[in-house]
Formats: structure tokens, C-alpha cells, sequence
């Protein structure tokens, strides 16, 4: 019994308690990172789409306001609201996040004269 070359049981039991308690840390900071990503990046592409679908009304003269439709991107369906306000156009889009809740982002522009 002079050569032990393993582990004890209170090391093999230490080592793993330690382990899972990492494991246990990372994976919800992971998936609440991962959540996260997705939310701001639906929140970049729709802010996009509404300052293209803006354009028309904000160089054509002829768009008539108010305008409501649905478009689906990326498996979401996007509520775009267009309408005047003052002397601007604002656009609206609305959506449900990944979070469930609902989301607004709208933008302003002033018309070409």
C-alpha cells in the first residue's frame, strides 16, 4: 500500500461537487446571453425594415397616410403603422419579442417639399 496512484473518494466527490456547481452557473448565463442576442437583433432588422418602408412616404408625394399593413420577417409577423403628425411621418413597427411581450420602435421623418 506504500504506491496509491488514484484518487480518494473525497477528492473524485470535491472535484465533481466543483464542476457542477460551474456548470450550473454558466448554462442560464448562456441561454439569458442568448435570449438577449436575439432580441437585439430582432430590434436592428425591424428598426431597418421601418427605415426602408419610411422612404416612400417621405419622398413620394402621392403616399397617402394613414397606412397600416402586416409583413412577416424572419418567421414574425411585423405591424407597420405609418401616419401624419405635426410635420412629420412617423412610422411605427410592432411586434411580439422573444421575451412575449409586445415591442414598439418608431422613427420620425420630415417630407420632401
Amino acid at each position: 500500500m506504500l504506491k496509491n496512484n488514484g484518487f480518494t473518494l473525497v477528492e473524485v466527490l470535491v472535484a465533481s461537487s466543483v464542476l457542477m456547481m460551474v456548470i450550473t452557473t454558466v448554462v442560464p448565463i448562456l441561454s439569458l446571453i442568448s435570449e438577449h442576442q436575439a432580441l437585439l437583433s430582432d430590434r436592428r432588422m425591424f428598426s431597418y425594415h421601418l427605415h426602408d418602408a419610411l422612404q416612400p412616404y417621405l419622398y413620394q408625394q402621392d403616399t397617402a397616410l394613414p397606412t397600416n399593413y402586416n409583413e412577416t420577417i424572419h418567421n414574425k409577423t411585423v405591424a407597420f403603422e405609418f401616419q401624419d403628425e405635426n410635420e412629420l411621418v412617423k412610422g411605427c413597427a410592432k411586434w411580439q419579442n422573444v421575451k412575449n411581450s409586445k415591442e414598439v420602435i418608431c422613427l420620425y421623418g420630415y417630407r420632401e417639399k
